[in-house]
């Protein structure tokens, strides 16, 4: 019972490491559960090490799930009952891990080898697929620290590899003596030098990451006005005139606080949920949005239609007409896409009822991550959830987009750590990408963060507001962006290879 009570409590304090929080030197707690899996003395016990590790740590690092959802005001209190099934579903991830490394490399020293690839093989299949979450990649951990700058290079899933490995590192002195062949000839060398060359290893990123940060940004000849409405959630669809003039109010008062027209207007995800904007039905709120800042370009979030399908779409509007359209290619699981929805209609009827809500609808997932054109260029425009998405941003930014754009309503997050969160991966992105990021949120956050992940201005959240920004449109294409697509089949290969190695080295 000392293992599993262990292995809670290390994932309780790696919750600590991540951001808001930011305590980086928690990361040390992986090792405690590496050191576990490699005292297990069978598959099964690994499981439960990496389980309990996992339930310790998400109970805490989205505590904002059910802080937010379950308030009165939003979802209400049977929400606390679903939440433990998503701690479930996380915890066999990860525990599944753990398993997987004992069952090929076995007891000691050897798992220490496998765990890291298949970790880092795993939250990259948590980015991919319909269940898509990748909320507590390991790569996070060093966002406030030099060592982010590393993602340039190596992207979130690199740095997460890095951490995994330092743990291994740490962990070795202390791993199980399970082989034969270690029993009697004692201590090989890499036991004793793992650590020194984790620690080593972190040094040398460390300084490389903090000459990086002392590099210019470059010019920043743009400008853009980003609006914060902070409206209520619940009410757009039957408020739509009235949130249409906070977004319009709110733009006319940071336009007569500025010296010339901003270049772009940005509003937030689903600002214009109530109103069609594309044809001739959506002639007048074109114009009306146009006229609240005549000369920008706007880039406005709401819902886009094609064929009966609807979209969570974001609009470019230029003159009073429609540019170009974004929809939304990676859609929010259990948010806005629901499996098997209509085979399943009386459960689904039964759960949304038991959530004070009425039957609700698919969104439809759009083509794939395509820039969005505006007069400044193409933009790597993010709608909400896909921010936290390394691929996407990626994708874009190597189709031409010099800079990239946000739009999200983060007021589901009513309480707790969820949209702070959500807007440190996107600073994730900025770096990975080295461009300048723009965010506009309904009720926060909204800022701007520069190449190199650093925030230069943000709105208080549940505020309304404008913020006033200038940014530089850079062209710059890092390794991450040029390579990060070849990831997976990198991953793939190191791990088959770590896998046969492990299973040689279990033969002899």
């Amino acid at each position: 019972m000392i293992g599993p009570l262990l292995a809670l409590a290390a994932g309780v304090v790696f919750s600590a490491a991540f951001p808001p929080t930011g305590v980086w030197p928690a990361v040390l707690a992986l090792s405690v559960l590496f050191g576990l899996v490699s005292h297990a003395e069978r598959p099964g016990q690994a499981f439960a090490h990496g389980a309990w590790f996992a339930l310790g740590f998400y109970a805490l690092y989205i505590l904002w799930l059910p802080m937010s959802f379950a308030d009165p005001g939003m979802l209400g209190p049977f929400f606390w009952l679903l939440h433990p099934l998503l701690l479930l579903a996380l915890a066999a991830m990860w525990g599944l891990v753990t398993w997987a490394a004992s069952l090929v490399a076995g007891r000691g020293g050897s798992v220490l080898f496998v765990l890291p690839v298949f970790w880092v093989l795993m939250e990259w299949g948590r980015t991919q697929g319909y269940f898509a979450f990748p909320w507590g990649s390991l790569g996070y951990v060093w966002l406030e620290t030099p060592v982010a700058q590393f993602a340039e290079t190596v992207g979130v899933t690199g740095l997460s590899l890095l951490t995994a490995a330092i743990a291994a590192a740490l962990a070795a002195p202390f791993a199980a003596r399970g082989e034969r062949r270690l029993r009697r000839s004692g201590p090989p060398i890499v036991r004793i030098a793992a650590a020194p060359v984790a620690l080593l290893a972190v040094v040398l990123v460390w300084w490389w990451g903090d000459a990086k940060l002392g590099e210019s940004v470059g010019p920043t000849q743009a400008t853009a006005l980003l609006v914060q409405p902070n409206v209520d959630p619940f009410a757009r669809a039957v408020s739509a005139a009235q949130e249409l003039g906070v977004h319009t109010t709110i733009t006319q008062i940071g336009l007569s606080g500025m010296a010339a027209s901003p270049d772009l207007v940005i509003w937030p995800e689903g600002a214009v949920i109530g109103y069609e904007l594309e044809g001739d039905h959506g002639v007048e709120v074109r114009a009306a949005i146009q006229a609240s800042s005549p000369a920008s370009t706007f880039i406005v979030g709401g819902r886009g239609s094609t064929d009966r399908r609807s979209y969570n779409s974001a609009f470019t509007i230029t003159a009073a007409q429609v540019a170009d359209r974004y929809d939304k290619h990676v859609l929010v699981p259990f948010g806005e896409r629901w499996p098997l929805l209509e085979t399943a209609a009386p459960l689904y009827r039964g759960v949304f009822g038991a959530l004070n809500l009425p039957m609700l609808t698919n969104t439809s997932a759009g083509v794939g991550p395509v820039p969005l054109a505006t007069g400044l260029g193409p933009v790597a425009l993010n709608v909400c959830y896909e921010s936290v998405f390394p691929q996407v941003s990626a994708a874009m930014v190597r189709a031409g987009a010099q800079v990239l754009v946000t739009v999200t309503n983060d007021a589901w997050f009513a309480r707790g750590n969820g949209a702070q969160q959500h807007f440190d991966m996107g600073r994730m992105r900025a770096i990975e990408t080295r461009r300048f990021l723009l965010r506009s949120a309904n009720d926060g956050i909204t800022g701007l963060v520069d190449p190199y992940g650093r925030v230069v201005a943000q709105l208080p959240r549940g505020i309304a507001g404008q913020l006033p920004v200038r940014f530089g449109l850079r062209d710059e294409i890092t390794p991450f962006v040029r390579y990060g697509a070849l990831w997976p089949a990198a991953l793939a290969t190191l791990g088959l290879i770590v896998t046969i190695g492990a299973s040689v080295q279990r033969r002899t």
